[in-house]
Order: structure tokens, then sequence, then C-alpha cells
């Protein structure tokens, strides 16, 4: 009797090996269907064909970042290396940001956030509008921006004082077209009348530069009506320098019309 119930129990544990060896195949051809896969290498059954560029791009050009990322492709759809792609796009010099993403079945797209420039520094480089410097391969000497020179590593102290010079100066009719921090430190600015090209240097020193900014505000409304900077080329004289290193007055220099 114990050798009939031994038989049957080699006899049940066999048939459920039998019934469990298709499951346990299954599992290994996936397994091995995997590591084919991988050892192929996935840009054979799924390569990215298509890359698209989106963004609001003045000074880049699309044709360029679709070339440079497919140039930088390796792997397939899962398995393209987004990050590397990405740190490559970031070292040029008008991307300010980048993030991309995969499009079912077989696309990429590249998101760019553009630097916007909006100021030259040191008359060979941009500065963006968060205060960052960037050097493109050529620069554009014709675009209508301010010019802001200091010693090297002071871009920022010089973007936040022009920041202050465009509230201090909104109500008048000059803008700022450049603004100097020399090596002693001292603020030097030139505001230009864009309808008739006259333009006028205010010296503002290094110390109290913003009393001393306010106080010209105040005072050129009427310096120019005084020294006919608006009249005909016959006015007998005009502003050239106005200097207010003086602590309870200012000097001006006038130029012959």
């Amino acid at each position: 009797m114990k050798r009939n119930m031994r038989k049957k129990s080699k006899t049940s544990l066999f048939k459920k090996t039998l019934k469990t060896l298709p499951l346990l195949f299954s599992v290994m051809a996936v397994v091995y269907a995997g590591l084919l896969i991988r050892d192929i290498e996935v840009p054979v059954v799924l390569p990215v064909t298509e890359v698209q560029v989106k963004g609001k791009l003045n000074f880049i050009d699309k044709e360029e970042i679709k070339a440079l990322v497919k140039k930088n492709i390796s792997g397939g759809y899962f398995t393209v290396d987004l990050t590397g792609i990405r740190e490559n796009l970031l070292h040029k010099p008008w991307v300010r940001n980048v993030s991309l993403r995969r499009k079912w079945p077989a696309s990429l797209t590249v998101f760019i956030e553009e630097q916007v420039p909006v100021a030259y520094w040191n008359n060979d480089t941009y500065l963006s509008e968060n205060g960052e410097v960037f050097k493109p391969e050529t620069i554009d000497t014709t675009l209508n921006l301010a010019n802001l020179n200091g010693p090297a590593g002071q871009h920022e102290n010089v973007w936040k004082f022009m920041n202050i010079l465009y509230k201090e100066t909104a109500m008048l009719n000059y803008d700022v077209v450049r603004l100097n921090l020399d090596d002693r430190r001292a603020w030097q600015l030139v505001l230009a009348d864009g309808a008739e090209s006259e333009s006028i240097e205010i010296k503002l020193g290094r110390f109290d530069t913003e009393k001393r900014l306010q106080r010209f505000v105040r005072i050129l409304p009427a310096l120019v009506i005084g020294h006919g900077i608006k009249k005909s080329d016959s006015a007998e004289s005009r502003i050239k320098v106005i200097d207010m290193r003086y602590p309870n007055g200012f000097a001006v220099q006038l130029s012959e019309a």
C-alpha cells in the first residue's frame, strides 16, 4: 500500500512538472529575447528617425540643431541618451535651456529656450535678461542694445545698476545707450535723444551714486530748457557733460551747436 502511495505521489509530481514547463519556457524565452535585443542594439529595431525643434528662436537655426541632435543620437527609441544630447546642446552660446521628449514611435522633440540679449558687454559679448554673459561666434552690432562696460566679473553689478537706471529715467525723453564702471569703481553713463541724435555724458562717481542719479533726473528737464537742447542748430550751446560728483551741486560742460 505504501508502494502504491509513493507511485501516485511521483506520478502527481511528474504531472505538475509537465504543467509548469510551458510557463518556464515562456519566461526563458522572454529573458532570452530581452538579452538578444540588448545585444543587437535597439537602433536596429526601433531607430529614432525624426527630430523636431520647437521654441521661439530668433538667433538659432533649427536645421543646425536638428543636424546636431541626429549626429549625437546613440541608441534607439527607448535607449537614446537624452541627458547627453541635452548637455551637448547647452554648450551652444545661444541656448539657455533645453528639454527633450520622445514621441512614439520614432520621433524626438527638442524644446529650446533661447538666450535674450539685452545689452552688449565690453563690446565683444552679450548680457542676457538674467544678467548672464554669453558669447556667440559673431556679435551683431546692429541690434538696438545699450553698451555696458566694466571690469571682469562685475557684469552682475553693472546689470543691476542698469535696471535702476531704467526705472529712474523712465519719464525722460532719453535712452541709456552706455553705462561704464571703471577700474576705480566710478560710474559714468551716456543718455541719447533718438529724435535729435543728441547725447549727454553724466558722471556719477563712486559714492552715493543712486542719490546723485535721482538728483540728475530732477534737474535735467530744467537744464534742457535752459540750454536749448531742443532748439535748432542755431542754438548758442548744447549740454555735453553733466558732472554730478559734487556734494551740493553739479557742473555742466557745453559744446558749440
